[in-house]
């Protein structure tokens, strides 16, 4: 009788640890013998440095700071460049050359020569006063010039793109204003204040829909007025009626080709008369006797929201912005965060001079610093820049630098993401169009060998407040697609910064977070990716954007210490069981994987260490199941398992406060040969031959 009630009794508890969704599933993953590629960590596997606000980088790189930052175990790092995000000239080294002395404005070339009294510990960005974006992607505090409501203002576009630099026509190049009201509004008339020089030769066209930022549509979307054309500007302010009834318009273009040439009275640099200059824009629609401006214009976001081709990088000496202060070239080689390894480091393109870009190479080879990578330009689609246009200024900025520095290895361009997602009209799309044009120009310039690797930014998630349970297991689905893309160039990959989102979210601080960096890496590396950087490897606060508190970091500060999060309990995970942080070739293994129904809620990666030992690192992105694995082919000896799972972490969100209420170390045991892998839910766990 007591058996029988036993017996009823286990069958309970089964039904009932069924009915919750926690008993065990199982997989079975074969263990090939060959290898199907290789990668070095101390060259592949490293950490991303970017720019902060004024007084935080002397803290993120005191020694205590590097010697934490370092127990992670990445190896290179990549530099980012704050900059280019801001619309933002780069003075890397504080000592240098304006154009105008006098005056302290102009073009900033900063000086090539190291003065080892004087080691450059910190530079800044300088914001453009000719600016004509709206947004930007760094702290996003500037606005449009075009639209600011002040007529001693204006845009200019970047002069460096007009025939004295690239030895064409202008219409090659031609340059755009794109104003977005949000919504169809009626406009027959605009009415533009040019400011010098001016456009000679014009169109004004429309838009209600597409991807409206990139030069010459693909798709054709824009549609000239009927009365849109002017072949004979004079400059000044100038009014155009298009016709007598309104036409319904969302977005709005002036399309330039042809330059006055006529720089402001008074100006001693060619520059200043190159490209184009508008002061004011007003649009709207024309009653009998009232203009009707549906234009914004306001110095702030409540301004209507343009875009613009390129920008002028002129600015002045008060131009500098506290908000984007960037670690200094000596104290990035010197503070011992590089380990004595080459950096890639980035050169200013769009908003900068090729003559600074090339300073910094002439610099850094003086000095005698490594590098073995030079990233040009960063995030060109987030700055809605036509590829034409960056192949054009990336051409210069490389033949500058290779003047300097003969066998230096450039590339870039370094895409906010590479991902794709359908109706996605500034980020996500699809790539490859823009990768061809962009060859394509620098292969017409004969300069295809100046581009050496593609890199990109990975951030696959948008919308920090969506299931985190759901998102995960399509993230790597979502990494094949973009290398899959991108590997029909035949250029090596390169990830310069990855983690959860490009906003700062809960998810980064906490064990899906860890999850992601860790599998973002492994499967990168094993499916032939060059490099991954990690992004958030400085110490830093927690930060919220619309109301999720998070941020980029594997350290936090608090209370003057530095408190690991869990993506930092990963990452030691990976440097020091999965693969040997010390370096030498590791040879990627092939699996196979059967038995698991949902195959993206297992991630699993295998590779041979110098030693000759193999590991195996096991993702599971199940939050409730546990997974029972079966392996075969993993050796004879009983392996070791190392698992970091929420037994191990746990984050307590609460605000600014938010903090971890469990942090322990990952679990580690000795298996028998014969057994199944055990792993917990929603945990990462390296099977070890050692």
């Amino acid at each position: 009788m007591k058996l029988e009630r036993l017996l009823l009794l286990l069958f309970l508890l089964g039904g009932f640890l069924r009915a919750a969704g926690t008993m065990p599933r199982e997989a079975r993953v074969e263990v090939g013998s060959h290898s199907i590629g290789s990668f070095d960590p101390r060259h592949a596997l490293g950490g991303g440095l970017d720019g902060y606000w004024e007084g935080e980088t002397a803290v993120m790189y005191t020694p205590e700071s590097v010697r934490r930052m370092k127990e992670a175990g990445l190896g290179p790092v990549s530099v980012r460049l704050r900059t280019e995000l801001a619309v933002e000239a780069w003075h890397w080294n504080p000592k240098g050359t304006w154009s105008d002395p006098q005056h302290r404005q102009g073009y900033w070339i900063s000086e090539k020569r190291p003065d080892p009294s004087r080691p450059i510990l910190l530079s800044y960005g300088y914001k453009l006063p000719r600016r004509g974006a709206t947004t930007d992607e760094a702290n996003d505090d500037g606005y449009s010039m075009l639209d600011d409501g002040d007529r001693s203002t204006f845009w200019k576009s970047n002069p460096y793109l007009t025939s004295a630099y690239t030895g064409e026509e202008e219409s090659r190049h031609p340059q755009w204003v794109v104003l977005d009201f949000g919504k169809p509004v009626p406009i027959n008339a605009v009415n533009i204040l040019w400011g010098e020089p001016y456009a000679k030769r014009f169109r004004i066209e429309y838009a209600n829909s597409g991807r409206v930022y990139f030069g010459k549509h693909p798709w054709n979307v824009w549609h000239t007025f009927s009365h849109g054309v002017v072949t004979r500007g004079k400059g000044g302010e100038q009014f155009l009626q298009f016709a007598k009834k309104p036409v319904m318009v969302r977005y709005l273009r002036i399309w330039m080709t042809e330059s006055s040439g006529i720089a402001p009275k008074g100006s001693k640099d060619p520059r200043d008369g190159m490209g184009y200059a508008i002061r004011e824009i007003m649009a709207g629609g024309v009653r009998t006797f009232d203009f009707d401006d549906h234009v914004a214009h306001s110095q702030d976001k409540k301004q209507t929201l343009c875009y613009v081709s390129s920008t002028d990088p002129w600015h002045r000496e008060y131009d500098r912005d506290p908000k984007v202060e960037q670690p200094g070239i000596d104290r990035i080689f010197q503070s011992g965060i590089t380990r004595g390894l080459p950096v890639m480091l980035p050169v200013p393109v769009f908003y900068d001079t090729p003559e600074n870009g090339a300073a910094l190479a002439g610099y850094v080879r003086k000095s005698r610093y490594p590098v073995g990578r030079w990233e040009l330009g960063e995030e060109p689609d987030g700055q809605r820049i036509d590829p034409r246009d960056f192949g054009a200024l990336y051409a210069q900025s490389a033949r500058a630098i290779r003047a300097v520095a003969p066998d230096a290895v450039m590339g870039g361009p370094s895409f906010v993401t590479a991902d794709v997602q359908p109706n996605d009209l500034a980020y996500r799309f699809d790539k490859r169009w823009w990768i061809r044009d962009f060859i394509g120009e620098l292969k017409r310039r004969r300069q295809g060998g100046d581009l050496r690797f593609l890199s990109f930014e990975w951030y696959p998630f948008d919308d920090v407040f969506a299931s985190p349970v759901l998102q995960l297991p399509k993230a790597s689905a979502m990494m094949d697609r973009a290398m899959k893309r991108l590997r029909g160039f035949g250029l090596p990959l390169v990830i310069g910064e990855y983690n959860w989102s490009v906003w700062p979210c809960r998810q980064e601080v906490d064990l899906e977070g860890a999850l992601l960096n860790a599998e973002t890496a492994a499967q990168f590396l094993c499916g032939g990716g060059d490099a991954a950087y990690f992004y958030g490897y400085e110490p830093n606060n927690i930060e919220q954007t619309y109301g999720n508190w998070g941020n980029h970091l594997m350290l936090l500060k608090r209370a003057g210490s530095f408190v690991p999060v869990a993506s930092f309990r990963a990452l030691r995970l990976l440097t020091h069981r999965w693969i040997d942080h010390r370096g030498g070739r590791h040879n990627v293994i092939p699996l196979r994987i059967r038995g698991i129904r949902d195959r993206a809620l297992l991630g699993a990666y295998c590779v041979k260490q110098p030693d000759g030992t193999r590991s195996l690192l096991l993702v599971n992105k199940d939050t409730i199941h546990p997974l029972r694995v079966w392996l075969k082919g993993f050796g004879e000896k009983s392996p070791v398992t190392t698992t970091y799972s929420a037994a191990e972490y746990s984050w307590q969100p609460d605000g600014q406060n938010g903090h971890s209420s469990r942090n322990l170390l990952p679990s580690t045991r000795r298996i028998p040969a014969e057994e199944p892998v055990s792993i917990p839910p929603w945990s990462l766990t390296v099977v070890s031959e050692r």
